[in-house]
């Protein structure tokens, strides 16, 4: 599954996405008040130096009222504020150092005015005809303040979001994180096992969820343990009666004339193969579902094996570590296959791969047109027995599972057909 599909990713990224769009809207709303706040302290600050300034100015009248327009004494500094000294007629009596020899501003009656793009002004008259007090502080000066100022308030308001959309991401992750263990939980849960019970939800939200997952499996087992139990019930039904049969009709045969003795032996045959089938059945659903596993020798468990009128050739050797009884009925149901198709000889190639004991087994029948192969591998891939796949393929197909092994089907190389085992190596 792709990570942009889990929740997690997902609801992680609308946590941060949501933060983003928060600290982003945080930083314009601060940057806009911080500027406007800025820019009224500024105002506030020229306002009270040109008071102070007038004030002072005002007291001294006299000395002042006939200025040259020079600048007055004052140690070397870095001007943050100019002001000067305007008299009537719009001449500079009096300024500070850096202040422009020509007025600020022209004469008017409001305080406030921004004469240019270089200076912010505020102004103080002496009276109707007297002269003006003009206090100003550069236009450059006020932006650079102002930009300083909500750059480094919206800085950190950003800051801070993008720290708080990081925890919350984390928090998120750490909040999924008993839904990841719970489905670890669910991936080992075993069912059908006595001691296979599946641990407690250690989330209220994830409680119902843990008991609907462990009713299932309590359904799923009844009905596993009801297919076993009527299957066993059958076969064992089904075994003594084919074995008095087996018994009556080897009486039979030796008893018979030569042309019905042939006819008899063939039903015994068939008798037989059946009774095969039965004592595979019989063991796929013993009780315990857990094989029992030990070394087995693959070349002398196939020769070992009784199937009438099927030559085996095995080549190579191999030890698998697999159930015996298991491995037996799956192999018989095989061979039996290949009979029933028309087979009278079967290749068994042992090797052993990467820790895994193979086991290839090519007959010398007419094989599978196309179809019917594509249609046999696809219930192999999937599991699906229901898709016409024979008895003797779906036994040993279960059987391999259950050993953690696989069975597929060899691509065709000339006559016959070919499957191969795969098993864990002893």
């Amino acid at each position: 599954m792709r990570p942009s599909n889990s929740i997690g990713h997902r609801l992680s990224r609308v946590v941060l996405l949501v933060s983003l769009a928060w600290s982003l809207a945080v930083f314009g709303v601060v940057w806009g008040v911080v500027r406007w706040q800025i820019d009224s302290v500024l105002d506030d600050a020229l306002q009270e130096s040109a008071e102070i300034l007038y004030g002072l100015l005002r007291a001294n009248e006299d000395r002042f009222a006939n200025g040259t327009g020079g600048s007055l004494q004052a140690p070397p500094h870095d001007e943050r504020l100019v002001w000067q000294l305007v008299d009537a007629q719009g001449r500079v009596a009096w300024r500070s150092h850096r202040a422009p020899p020509q007025a600020l501003a022209p004469a008017g009656s409001g305080h406030w005015t921004d004469p240019g793009p270089l200076w912010h002004v505020y102004r103080i008259p002496f009276g109707k005809a007297g002269p003006i007090v003009m206090v100003a502080q550069p236009q450059e000066a006020r932006r650079q303040i102002k930009f300083e100022a909500g750059l480094v308030t919206a800085a950190s308001a950003l800051l801070v979001g993008l720290a708080c959309a990081i925890l919350l991401r984390r928090r998120v992750r750490a909040e999924l994180q008993p839904l990841v263990q719970l489905s670890r939980d669910v991936a080992a849960y075993q069912p059908l096992a006595d001691a296979g019970a599946l641990p407690a939800a250690s989330r209220q939200e994830l409680v119902p969820l843990r008991n609907a997952i462990v009713g299932l499996g309590e359904r799923l087992a009844r009905m596993v343990a009801s297919e076993r139990a009527f299957s066993a019930h059958a076969a064992h039904a089904l075994r003594t009666p084919l074995a008095g049969l087996g018994a009556q009709l080897a009486l039979a045969q030796r008893d018979s004339e030569p042309a019905a003795a042939a006819r008899i032996g063939r039903a015994r045959e068939a008798a037989d193969r059946l009774a095969r089938v039965v004592s595979a059945l019989l063991t796929l659903f013993r009780s315990g579902t857990e094989p029992a596993l030990q070394p087995i020798d693959l070349g002398a468990l196939l020769h070992d094996l009784p199937v009438a009128g099927l030559a085996v050739e095995v080549r190579g050797v191999c030890v698998a570590r697999a159930d015996p009884d298991l491995l037996a009925a799956a192999l018989l149901n095989l061979l039996d296959n290949s009979v029933r198709h028309g087979a009278t000889a079967v290749t068994a190639t042992l090797f052993r791969d990467r820790g895994r004991a193979l086991l290839r087994l090519v007959d010398d029948g007419p094989g599978v047109d196309e179809a019917t192969r594509g249609r046999l591998e696809t219930a192999l891939r999937s599991q699906d027995f229901s898709q016409g796949l024979g008895l003797g393929l779906m036994l040993a197909s279960r059987v391999v599972a259950a050993h953690g092994g696989s069975l597929v089907l060899l691509p065709p190389a000339g006559p016959g057909f070919g499957i191969e085992l795969s098993l864990p190596a002893a």
